[in-house]
């Protein structure tokens, strides 16, 4: 089935719509294998969205529906909450793919192109909004699957060593990526075992966890003016400790400045106060996100010869792998 007439299905699923003008946008600059479609109707725009077939199952997209939902129905609604279909359904599965419709979410994702404090304050104050409608699908205290999961891979490379990775690399055509990924590699083992330690540390805290976005980062975060409009992208969403996304979005936005850093935490904390064990976490979750991006990407490239859309965007995000690297 083509993409224009598996489109056409899909829209019939729902009611009352009125399509005006449909804009393919392809992967809309992601990474996820994704791809959307920006539609006008007679009196607003929506988005479609395409889940790639890998990911993710019918029962995870479910769960992250119910928790956008949820999430709204408490109090944050700048959420791209699903639309339900004629038979009540927020999914829909057409020629192989998951399919989403919600609204479009306006603004746009340019906090680097002003970073002030009072932006990020606004994008915290919004995380911890989200985090606070999520309490109440809370599970039982126990480790962070997260610092478990990372724990376990950072052992897995520091045994096996960088050898076949500076020899895969040495195969990828991209001569910037060549030298960006031999930056990372180079400078791996120099945080791996101060990370590994701090790791070993936070799997012995018991903490409450509760769904977490777990992909929240600067393009993900809409501003309109020095406000949050829209926070968007859940693919990644599962239970895990709030530390992973807080972890995530500061990194993203300030990097390694550590006094924007305790300007985003303390407008986190206005709304969710943490616990030391909490900030340990903060502290665990960002210096392993750091250390092992970097060897993903070199894994989906040289390893798995994984293509994507935008080979410069890829590039910028090292960039900044290897900045926080060298601030460690």
């Amino acid at each position: 089935m083509t993409d224009s007439r598996a489109f056409e299905n899909v829209l019939s699923h729902y009611p009352d719509l009125s399509v005006l003008e449909a804009e393919p946008l392809g992967g809309a600059g992601g990474f996820s294998g994704a791809a959307f479609w920006k539609i006008e109707t007679g009196g607003s725009q929506l988005c479609l969205r395409r889940w790639p077939r890998e990911h993710p199952t019918r029962t995870q997209l479910q769960m992250i529906h119910d928790v956008l939902r949820h999430v709204s129905q408490n109090g944050f609604d700048k959420l791209p909450v699903p639309f339900q279909t004629r038979q009540g359904q927020t999914i829909v599965s057409v020629a192989g793919h998951f399919w989403e419709l919600t609204d479009w979410l306006p603004g746009k994702a340019d906090f680097h192109a002003s970073p002030t404090s009072e932006r990020l304050e606004a994008a915290m104050l919004s995380l911890a909004q989200f985090h606070f409608g999520a309490e109440a699908l809370a599970i039982h205290p126990g480790s962070p699957p997260g610092i478990a999961k990372r724990r376990e891979q950072l052992e897995r490379l520091r045994m096996s060593g960088t050898r076949e990775l500076l020899q895969a690399i040495t195969t990828v055509g991209s001569q910037d990526f060549r030298w960006r990924a031999a930056m990372i590699l180079n400078n791996f083992e120099q945080g791996a075992a101060k990370t590994q330690s701090r790791l070993a540390i936070a799997t012995r805290v018991r903490v409450s966890r509760q769904p977490c976005i777990r992909d929240i980062w600067h393009d993900h975060v809409l501003f309109e003016g020095n406000e949050v409009s829209g926070i968007i992208d859940f693919g990644a969403l599962q239970t895990d400790h709030v530390a992973c996304d807080i972890s995530r979005l500061l990194g993203s936005l300030v990097c390694g400045d550590r006094e924007a850093w305790e300007r985003g935490l303390t407008a986190y904390q206005s709304v969710r106060p943490l616990t030391d064990d909490e900030l340990m976490l903060v502290e665990a979750y960002d210096q392993s996100t750091v250390l092992l991006s970097g060897m993903n990407w070199i894994q989906w490239i040289a390893v798995e010869r994984r293509t994507f859309e935008d080979e410069k965007r890829i590039h910028e995000r090292m960039d900044q792998i290897i900045l926080r690297l060298l601030q460690m």
